[in-house]
């Protein structure tokens, strides 16, 4: 759409102002104004990028500009020059290897050889070549700037002291005042095609013509003010100055243009016709096709002092500020948003009209994008919120609105003429999707999917078949199946009615399903989902996917375009990807294993790499072949065209680094690296500045690679165990769809070989390995000999010391029988011990709960009664207080007894813990067991205790529960202790029963 690429403008720059809006109407017969051609696009049509001291610039003040031969961008600051590959920069300051006397670089320029000129704070001037640097003598002054002329002599423009001339030889020639120079501060320099040097200083314009060197001219058709820039145009010359723009001609001198009059330029650059201009406060201007344009700092710009202004190989404009470096370039993508007109930024639907608009649908309303330019329908007296979910054209040009909270809606002839909501009929207010067909219309909600014909609304939802309620895709075959995207998966909606679901259990958990895109060339139905891109294929059924399986960078897609050349575009979270026809296809037949993709971002010209989803659609195909995307900042659109014109630019590749073992190796023609040099990483850098990150690189290490290796868009390259010998490592570079390098970079290198990696050490090896094994064989025999004498000694001796070790190991085996009985019975008698309370000799907790488990067992398996008994000392504290420990363990032990007495021979009595003593009875019932508590309560309390203390008495409480069969014992010895506790609480000295289980 060229008529949209004429007016469109992209977010980033915020501010387009028409300087003098009457400028069309003045004529421009007086001065020789730039060609009118119009220009490919407009100023506020680039996208923007900006650098600062963040990004690795060693200051913000970029002075100069300039890219050398080899395709580095080189940048001019007062903390050093920096040179720029793409990627990084790196920072080259003053010291031995550039020669400058100090960090400060004010100017860069190019001498008659295409090396670079580089001159800067006190006096620095040098020289970079292919070779390395050349510097020349530092002349103690500022120099603001550096001209070649035809004879191999450079004029140096200072801050203070004139004019320098430095010929061919070195020597030099300083101009001031004293000589005709209208001030001694020179801002600008500039020798034209005819040998003149223009000079532009602190008080005005001065000339000093090809054959009168010696005599220095003041133009005085320009006002004595300060001259900062200096351009030839033609068989003119362009003056900028503190006051205006102004030229120079044979016929005369004046101002250039009214609408320049008072403008402070700081920079020129004439490019393809069109004037650029920086200034010292105002941002930059542009004049082209008699249109004057101003960019500042309100639409992006870091800084509005522009201190130069360069375009580069690949017709970027780089432009140097106060506050960093900027650069305009064209992008493959362009967004319009609401600072363009849209009625809101976050886009959920857009479509391309038959009519050649396109309507965008954003959360604060509805748009149409026309040849005119940008209008916003108003849907409020139907919608409040006007949040639009979807957008679908009938066939008679009318349009569906499908809102977030007020249903659908029908655009005709300039109003709104039906409302579908769910007051008439609809599941919900939410739709995302709607398909007009032949006898009515399919409106997809959040709650299910209805048809709306001319006189009934009917429903379908999960009952009917559906996957799941939520709708966010619709599309009709030509044979008429209605395939329906849900938040559960795909139904398949047949001519006679009946719906199911597509299986996609194979599909690596594919759920959601955003949006249908057809593909007659290969018979297919592309289905966008939650985990990749779907392949339906619609002669039989066939589901393929493709997604991370095959090496998509993610799983979530939105929405797929197929444009006019065939290949396909996805919207995504993450980005645009595109997918190139010849490789998807051999993905799909499994020719190729792996999907090659493009993916475009912000950087790219999208304003949001956030596309958005879940409605219908996402993104649309307009009738130029442009390819519409909805993002959350803006509708983003892409002419697949333009693609070709990057690729078209080829970007110089070089080899920047080399690190062996892990340490930088200075890069030389020939390198040699010493033994053991096993570990080489290569860093190569494609000098192309418009899409840096994606430019491809290919390899190839001459002697060990049999072809090239492709890298990717990974910039390095490793190689380890490298064997001794001659290598040469060649690189090459090219943007997406483009051709490689012609000019590869190279660079040749040789491993040394250690000394025992050398021809000769392995012969001196060989004759010394062979003289080592006859000399050995030799004394070996004599060895032998010796040996078989020494053994047969050693086996006379060995026999008698056998016989005694027998003899002693016999006596050992007894003894040591003694003792292992000795150890059994101590064991014995700790196991015994260990089963025992050391106190009242009673069985302890643990020999008890073995007991417990055990009598539990017996009695669940064989039908036998079993009572468990709990029995406490009552007030047994009292007795430590009142007497003393010594006292209690006394009583422990009398108690004890006690039971123990009244205890039959299979009962286990234990010490149960502290005054608590525990007695088991087995083949016993809960009213037996009562009889023999009863005894040994009446014994205790009855039992004369003055022996252990005088006056001492003693009750004790008892709780009995009888084993009911329980799978676990635990709750027997539960129900004991409880009816403990109901004989304490209901006065001690007694005896309660608990209850059966």
């Amino acid at each position: 759409m060229q008529w949209i690429t004429n007016w469109r403008r992209v977010a980033g720059c915020r501010t387009y102002l028409m300087l003098y809006p009457l400028l069309l109407a003045i004529s421009l017969s007086n001065s020789a104004v730039v060609a009118a051609a119009e220009p490919a696009i407009k100023l506020s049509n680039y996208f923007q990028e900006s650098w600062t001291t963040r990004d690795g610039l060693p200051h913000n003040t970029i002075n100069s500009i300039s890219q050398s031969d080899d395709g580095y961008l080189w940048v001019a600051s007062w903390e050093g020059l920096t040179r720029f590959n793409g990627r990084n920069f790196t920072v080259l300051g003053r010291g031995a290897e550039t020669g400058l006397p100090d960090s400060g670089v004010r100017a860069i320029k190019h001498d008659n050889n295409g090396d670079l000129l580089v001159v800067g704070s006190r006096g620095g001037f040098v020289r970079r070549e292919a070779s390395g640097w050349q510097h020349w003598p530092a002349l103690n002054v500022l120099l603001n700037t550096v001209e070649p002329d035809k004879q191999g002599g450079y004029w140096l423009a200072s801050e203070g002291q004139g004019l320098f001339y430095q010929h061919a030889d070195g020597q030099r020639k300083q101009f001031t005042v004293m000589d005709g120079l209208p001030s001694n501060v020179v801002h600008s320099l500039l020798v034209d095609t005819e040998g003149r040097v223009w000079i532009g200083s602190g008080r005005g314009l001065a000339l000093i013509e090809p054959d009168d060197t010696a005599r220095i001219k003041t133009v005085t058709t320009i006002p004595a003010i300060p001259v900062f820039a200096l351009l030839q145009h033609g068989n003119a010359v362009l003056v900028g100055t503190e006051r205006g723009l102004y030229q120079w001609q044979d016929s005369g001198a004046g101002l250039y243009h009214a609408a320049l009059a008072e403008q402070p330029i700081s920079a020129l650059m004439v490019r393809n016709d069109v004037l650029w201009l920086g200034t010292t406060d105002r941002g930059l201007l542009r004049l082209a096709a008699g249109e004057l344009e101003q960019l500042t700092i309100d639409g992006g710009l870091p800084n509005n002092r522009i201190l130069s202004l360069y375009q580069d190989r690949e017709n970027s404009v780089w432009v140097g500020t106060n506050g960093g470096l900027f650069r305009l370039r064209e992008a493959p993508f362009v967004t319009e948003t609401a600072e363009q007109g849209l009625a809101g930024d976050y886009v959920r639907a857009v479509l391309a009209h038959s009519d050649g608009s396109i309507w965008v649908g954003t959360s604060q309303g509805l748009s149409r994008i026309t040849q005119q330019g940008i209008e916003q329908l108003d849907l409020s007296a139907y919608s409040l919120g006007q949040s639009v979910l979807s957008l679908t054209e009938a066939a008679d040009g009318a349009v569906w609105i499908g809102t977030y909270t007020d249903g659908a809606l029908l655009w005709r002839n300039g109003k709104v003429q039906q409302q579908l909501q769910r007051d008439n009929g609809l599941l919900a207010n939410e739709v995302r999707a709607i398909l007009p067909v032949a006898d009515g219309v399919w409106v997809g909600t959040a709650q299910g999917l209805n048809f709306v014909a001319a006189d009934s609304i009917s429903v379908i939802g999960t009952e009917q078949g559906l996957p799941a309620p939520f709708i966010m895709a619709l599309y009709q075959h030509s044979d008429g199946r209605l395939f329906i995207g849900t938040g559960g998966g795909v139904a398949i909606r047949q001519p006679d009615g009946s719906i199911a679901a597509l299986d996609f259990s194979t599909l690596d958990g594919a759920e959601y399903a955003f949006g249908f895109t057809p593909d007659p060339q290969l018979d297919l139905l592309w289905m966008t989902t939650d985990r990749g891109l779907v392949a339906y294929h619609l002669s039989d059924g066939k589901l393929s996917m493709l997604g991370r399986n095959v090496g998509l960078p993610f799983d979530k897609l939105f929405q797929a375009v197929v444009d006019k050349q065939q290949h396909l575009w996805i919207s995504s979270n993450r980005g645009v990807l595109r997918l190139e026809r010849h490789n998807l296809t051999a993905v799909l037949t499994g020719a190729q294993p792996q999907l090659h993709y493009e993916l475009f971002g912000e950087s790219d010209g999208m304003q949001s790499a956030q596309a958005n989803g879940g409605s219908m659609a996402a993104a649309a195909l307009a009738q130029d072949g442009a390819v519409w995307f909805a993002t959350s900042k803006g509708v983003s659109w892409v002419q697949p065209g333009i693609l070709r014109r990057f690729a078209a630019n080829i970007p110089p590749v070089v080899i920047e680094a080399l690190r062996v073992n892990g340490a930088t190796v200075p890069l030389q023609h020939k390198l040699v690296l010493p033994a053991g040099a096993n570990r080489l990483e290569f860093a190569f850098a494609g000098l192309g500045f418009v899409m840096p990150q994606r430019i491809q690189y290919r390899s190839q290490l001459v002697g060990f690679d049999a072809d090239w290796v492709d890298r990717g868009s990974q910039n390095t390259a490793e190689y380890t165990n490298l064997p001794p010998g001659d290598y040469q490592l060649r690189v090459a570079a090219a943007y997406p769809q483009g051709g490689w390098t012609e000019q590869e970079a190279q660079i040749s290198f040789t491993i040394l070989p250690y000394y025992w990696q050398r021809a000769w050490f392995w012969s001196l090896l060989a004759a010394s390995v062979l003289l080592l094994l006859i000399l050995t064989a030799r004394w070996r025999l004599r060895q032998l000999k010796v040996r078989q004498q020494q053994l047969q000694q050693q086996v006379a001796e060995k026999t008698i010391a056998l016989q005694r070790q027998a003899d002693h190991l016999t006596a050992a085996d007894i003894e040591r029988s003694k003792l292992l009985e000795k150890l059994k019975t101590q064991a014995q008698e700790f196991e015994q011990q260990a089963r025992l309370d050391a106190l009242t000799g009673l069985a302890n907790r643990r020999a008890f709960d073995e007991a417990l488990a055990r009598e539990c067992a017996r009695s669940r398996r064989a039908k036998l009664p079993l009572t468990l008994v709990l029995l406490d000392i009552d007030h047994f504290k009292q007795v430590n207080d009142r007497y003393n420990h010594s006292v209690g363990d006394e009583v422990l032990k009398l108690v004890a007894d006690l039971i123990s007495v009244h205890c039959r021979e299979d009962d286990t009595v234990a010490r149960w813990g502290g005054e608590e003593f525990a007695v088991l009875l087995p083949n016993t019932t809960a009213l037996v067991a009562r009889d023999i508590c009863e005894r040994i309560r009446i014994a205790i309390m009855l039992a004369d205790c003055s022996a252990v203390a005088p006056g001492l008495n003693l009750t004790i409480s008892m709780g009995i529960a009888e084993f009911g069969g329980e799978a676990q014992h635990e709750k027997l010895l539960s129900r004991s202790d409880g009816a403990l506790y109901q004989a304490k609480k209901h006065g001690r000295n007694r005896i309660d029963i608990a209850l059966p289980a």
